[in-house]
């Protein structure tokens, strides 16, 4: 069995479980004629927050800066070896603390609660930082470098109320096109050809492609690509659009190629991992199960397709990570870190998080780095990045976000047209926006 559904990435479900903890609203109840597949997103943080944890938090010398870095089991001790040299070149003297993302926030609860020191930097996400920038546990990120060596969507998921709050270091959990290298061989460019690709190595006992279908992160990508978003620059609504009728139609037109419904996500990853499937499309999570658990599988890795229409690539919401700032930092110490976050910003850095901690650089122009195409999954990802969406902690994107879930089954069952999907979806969210007034 592959375990693909507990190592899904956080940062979608993050955004649900942030906002409707701080809205307390009542959901919205549909029910299509078929029940929805399950969803493959973890189970949602739990209301009550985890455990403190027991781990002993390290002595900082007179001086020095503490530093609490979230980092998945794999790469910690890469994380921390790197922080660790980055800071003696830099000669900073750096305590670091590594951190589940769960443990983070419990012991920043715990050193809040009993008036204890906190970290002077943070090593996090952007969910991570929406948390922390809504608690005045941070201050804005004076780091002295033009924001314009970052890939835009970076900085855009640090800006909040016109200012950036955290020093832009790589980016994680994308989507990319995955397929069978003994059944593809080349993989398509472009939306047109993976449809007539997948149509024809569609058989009795081989399905095309396999996905999230009615998942709200793979339609994202879609949409991003049709042209089309959850809300406009002024954060109003606009799911209710041609650009969101022609991603409906896109999925449909995929759809086709790929399993009977119901079906769920994780029976189209068995599917792939078994070689019943030509493609795939999924996130830079499952690589690692689907490589560890199927030693048989010819795995290639591409870039999401290019959508003719548009000229756009579907490129999915991709999760940012930052070098965030205590509220608490200043002086000496805060010019320090300043120092140190202009240092993981070099080049010879960026190459090296890249490489240790397998995920894409934030500084543009280390997008071309050799670390880079030396991996497939960053290789593959590299080209999509520019035009990735970021999807902020923020009321309207997780209503827009609920309206999509609740509408996307109904569309693929053919319950509903694209039209009246898109039109649905727009009603969905701003009675989800009613009701957390209420």
């Amino acid at each position: 069995m592959l375990r693909l559904t507990q190592d899904l990435p956080s940062f979608l479900v993050f955004l649900l479980v942030l906002l409707l903890a701080a809205c307390n609203s009542t959901p919205i109840v549909e029910t299509p004629t078929q029940p929805p597949a399950p969803t493959p997103r973890p189970s949602p943080v739990p209301t009550e927050p985890p455990p403190v944890t027991a781990q002993p938090q390290v002595t900082v010398t007179p001086g020095g800066l503490s530093v609490w870095a979230v980092a998945d089991v794999a790469h910690r001790d890469a994380l921390q070896e790197l922080l660790q040299e980055i800071g003696e070149q830099a000669d900073i003297d750096l305590a670091i603390t590594m951190k589940s993302a769960d443990a983070l926030h419990a012991d920043l609860q715990a050193n809040l609660l009993a008036d204890a020191p906190l970290p002077d930097l943070i090593w996090g996400t952007q969910e991570d930082m929406a948390l922390l920038q809504r608690g005045g546990v941070i201050q804005p990120a004076n780091d002295g470098i033009d924001s314009g060596v970052f890939v835009p969507v970076m900085v855009e998921g640090a800006t909040f109320e016109g200012q950036r709050w955290g020093t832009p270091l790589a980016a994680q959990n994308y989507l990319v096109l995955l397929y069978n290298q003994e059944i593809v061989g080349t993989p398509p460019t472009t939306t047109d050809e993976l449809i007539s690709r997948a149509r024809e190595l569609t058989t009795d006992d081989q399905y095309g492609i396999v996905a999230g279908w009615a998942e709200p992160l793979w339609f994202t990508a879609w949409l991003n690509g049709a042209g089309g978003a959850i809300v406009d620059a002024n954060n109003t609504f606009v799911l209710n659009t041609p650009e969101t009728i022609n991603a409906l139609n896109l999925l449909k037109e995929l759809r086709t190629a790929g399993p009977p419904p119901p079906n769920t996500y994780e029976q189209g990853v068995a599917f792939f991992a078994q070689g019943r499937a030509a493609f795939a499309i999924d996130g830079d999570w499952s690589i690692e199960a689907y490589q560890e658990d199927n030693d048989d599988l010819d795995l290639g890795i591409a870039p999401m397709p290019l959508v003719p229409g548009t000229g756009r690539i579907a490129s999915s919401p991709l999760t940012s990570i930052y070098l965030m700032y205590s509220a608490t930092l200043t002086g000496e110490q805060l010019a320090q870190a300043n120092v140190l976050a202009q240092a993981l910003t070099q080049p010879t850095a960026q190459s090296r998080i890249v490489r240790d901690l397998e995920v894409l650089p934030a500084v543009s122009a280390s997008l071309s780095d050799p670390a880079v195409s030396a991996n497939p999954l960053t290789s593959a990802a590299a080209g999509q990045v520019e035009q990735a969406v970021v999807l902020p902690a923020t009321q309207e994107v997780r209503c827009g976000w609920e309206g999509m879930s609740l509408v996307l089954p109904s569309v693929l069952l053919d319950e509903r047209t694209p039209e009246e999907g898109a039109q649905r979806m727009q009603e969905a969210a701003l009675e989800c926006m009613v009701l957390d007034v209420e």
